[in-house]
């Protein structure tokens, strides 16, 4: 799917977001209770190991360069 430039996959906080998912659901598992997905997401956070965190930081002025470039065109991220 091809995003608009103005999505929200030029924030990298929503970035974040679809690596703690894919994470989560990583077997397609099925939670029996809030506490048991609760307990899922903090150990994917607790993995995100910090130099995926400053990457998706570091090819923001990148990601913004390829916009302006473009004219508020689709990226191709």
């Amino acid at each position: 799917m091809e995003w608009p430039a103005l999505s929200p996959d030029l924030n990298p906080e929503e970035n974040v977001w679809g690596i703690l998912s894919r994470a989560v659901y990583a077997n397609d598992t099925q939670f029996q209770s809030v506490a048991e997905l609760k307990a899922v997401i903090i150990e994917a956070w607790d993995n995100i190991d910090a130099t995926v965190l400053q990457e998706l930081v570091n090819v923001m002025p990148h990601r913004v360069f390829q916009v302006i470039y473009k004219h508020g065109g689709y990226i191709g991220y």
